[in-house]
């Protein structure tokens, strides 16, 4: 009798640590859903938005790419808090250059003449 319950006692807090792992990532899995819809939203952005010239498009689909691997990174192990806040913080910096670069009158006609 001893011996079951020196065997069934570790099993059961196995099993009891096996189901609360999976709820307390879920909230972080969900945030990575959105940010993979947020990030494929930029890449739309930057094609529909008028006044980039092609490098500056050029330069920010790179971002978006870089920022896409980043993503596949973090996504292969689960995502930290610390992972998924530096993904907010690159999508919020990547939509920011995306208006600044649309506003910036680089691919404007008559910009240059007086």
């Amino acid at each position: 009798m001893n011996k079951k319950l020196l065997f069934a006692a570790p099993l059961a807090l196995a099993a009891g640590a096996m189901l609360t792992t999976p709820a307390s990532a879920r909230s972080w899995n969900n945030d990575g859903n959105n940010l993979r819809a947020e990030i494929a939203q930029l890449d739309k952005q930057i094609d529909r938005t008028r006044g980039l010239s092609n490098r500056e498009e050029r330069a920010l689909e790179k971002r978006v790419d870089r920022l896409r691997n980043l993503y596949r990174s973090y996504a292969r192990h689960g995502f930290t808090r610390a992972e998924v806040q530096t993904l907010q913080r690159e999508i919020a910096s990547v939509r920011v250059a995306i208006q600044r670069q649309a506003h910036d009158w680089n691919n404007h006609p008559g910009r240059n003449h007086r």
